[in-house]
């Protein structure tokens, strides 16, 4: 099945779940139209930079059996492959700059003989993405996308003065579950960053990795990388060191963030 450039995916429920590290899933999607439908997004403001910015990724992937489809057509059909959540860390007049997980960006071991396009519903309207860097060791990517004149993005603060204890919230899409007007907002707290990484006490599942996990303040601290198999409320999330590294890294080279 093709994605369609359409914002009528209003709700993806059938999931296939693969034993990928993380938080992916791979799942066929159902959507349907609502003729008319206008988003009139109104988000709580203690949830606000989390929820407009957030995106929805998808894998669109095309088997690599060119050779083949005259015989057999439906071997080159593309589907809809693993989903992540994402966030917008800044735009600027032309593009945006999504922040997600790694291991959603990089092709795992059952992906390796199929091409694949990454799709973000970012302000609820699709685009194509490409992946502009990606960190494997701490589970970070950047990817780069269009911008839309309808969108009306944050440039993300990332936060640097952290307290164990303080209310942080992610805006994410476990399981799958998204669509416009919808924001799932998760809340919890946090529970201590050191060189090697974050926890949260915010549950997470499979198609959770890549949301963003903000403070009070609206400030990034990290982004959902894994949970603990017997325990989904704890989130492992990147260091938030080494995300602020990350990015002023890629800064110096593309000016995607200004601080």
């Amino acid at each position: 099945m093709k994605i369609k450039k359409t914002w009528g995916y209003v709700m993806y429920v059938f999931i296939i779940t693969l034993l990928f590290f993380g938080c992916m899933t791979l799942k066929t999607h159902v959507g349907y139209t609502h003729p008319g439908y206008e988003n009139n997004l109104v988000i709580d403001n203690k949830f606000k930079t989390g929820g407009e910015n957030f995106t929805f990724l998808v894998k669109e992937m095309t088997p690599m059996l060119m050779n083949d489809c005259k015989a057999s057509p439906l071997l080159c059909q593309s589907f809809l492959g693993s989903s992540a959540s994402g966030i917008v860390l800044g735009s600027d007049k032309t593009s945006i700059v999504v922040l997600t997980a790694a291991h959603f960006c990089v092709k795992g071991p059952n992906e390796a003989m199929f091409d694949q396009k990454i799709i973000s519903f970012a302000g609820d309207q699709p685009r194509d993405m490409m992946i502009l860097k990606t960190d494997i060791k701490n589970d970070l990517c950047l990817l780069l996308g269009p911008k839309k004149k309808s969108d009306n993005f944050k440039n993300i603060k990332i936060a640097e003065k952290l307290t164990v204890g303080e209310d942080v919230y992610a805006v994410a899409a476990p399981l799958g579950i998204a669509g416009p007007g919808l924001r799932l907002i998760f809340e919890g707290r946090l529970s201590g960053c050191n060189i090697d990484g974050c926890l949260s006490t915010i549950p997470a599942t499979f198609g959770s990795s890549g949301a963003g996990i903000f403070n009070s303040r609206g400030e990034l601290i990290t982004i959902v990388m894994a949970v603990p198999e017997e325990f989904p409320h704890v989130t492992i999330s990147p260091s938030n060191s080494e995300l602020i590294k990350f990015i002023r890294d890629i800064d110096e080279e593309i000016d995607i963030y200004s601080y």
